[in-house]
């Protein structure tokens, strides 16, 4: 597994494709959080939204990025079309490490906030939180599930905005609305836990659905 993991993450370093969701988020934080005096975590409640995009955009390129040949020959080296798919989330979510951590330092470089430790984990496990969902997003509006990219592009666009505005389909409205309150990060910690392992839950469910859609169809 650990093969097919470096194998796929220099793959994806060497093709550039990370290159386009990573300048949509520091251009989105560019415009959302520069200068910006209020507090911290109502800021790391934007980072969310700017997450969720990004790491929607991040999945699909990754999990994309493998011609159906090239993809027919991991799957027979590695024997196990599930192990295959889970180690591409892990790529996903690796790469969406250092966009978190740009997330939770920018605001501050640019903007003057009371800072502490709670609050940069409370926007730390708020954006990995928001990175599951998009990765869960963009699993499911992949060439696995979805072949043209059309239609896939839009249904991911779709699902983004009724994450966004429809509060019981996702944790990612709660969140926001968790980090945009005036408590603190302490009061917020346990209810954030809570959507978050809920985040997780809803990445395994989507990548056992793409597995099983993907299956079928191949």
């Amino acid at each position: 597994m650990s093969a097919l993991y470096r194998y796929l993450l220099a793959s994806v370093l060497l093709s550039q494709r990370y290159l386009p969701p990573t300048l949509i988020f520091l251009a989105a934080l560019a415009v959302g959080v520069t200068s910006d005096n209020g507090p911290l975590q109502a800021s790391y409640a934007f980072c969310v939204l700017a997450m969720l995009i990004c790491s929607t955009w991040l999945a699909v390129s990754i999990v994309n990025h493998e011609d159906p040949t090239q993809r027919k020959i991991t799957l027979v080296m590695m024997g196990d079309s599930l192990r295959v798919l889970a180690i591409t989330v892990a790529v996903v979510l690796t790469w969406s490490i250092p966009l978190i951590a740009v997330g939770l330092i920018y605001p501050i470089v640019t903007g003057e906030h009371v800072i502490t430790a709670g609050n940069l984990t409370v926007g730390a496990v708020a954006q990995l939180a928001a990175a599951m969902i998009g990765t869960a997003i963009g699993l499911l509006c992949s060439r696995l599930v979805i072949p043209r990219i059309g239609i896939a592009t839009l249904t991911a666009a779709a699902a983004i905005l009724v994450v966004l505005l429809i509060r019981w389909v996702s944790p990612i409205r709660p969140i926001m609305t968790l980090l945009s309150n005036d408590h603190t990060a302490t009061e917020d910690a346990v209810p954030l836990t809570l959507l978050t392992v809920l985040c997780a839950a809803i990445l395994a469910a989507a990548l056992l659905a793409t597995r099983g859609i993907a299956d079928r169809k191949e």
